[in-house]
């Protein structure tokens, strides 16, 4: 298992049904799976 670097934890995210602030505030402290899509259109 990887760990995120905590440059991109701090990172501010946007997106559908995310909370304002960062990928960290997103995730919390809990053990979490993280699915990156990238949209080519």
């Amino acid at each position: 298992m990887k760990s995120i670097p905590n440059e991109i934890l701090d990172t501010p995210v946007t997106g559908v049904n995310l909370k304002p602030g960062t990928l960290r505030q997103q995730v919390n402290e809990t053990p979490t799976v993280l699915v990156f899509l990238r949209h080519f259109g």
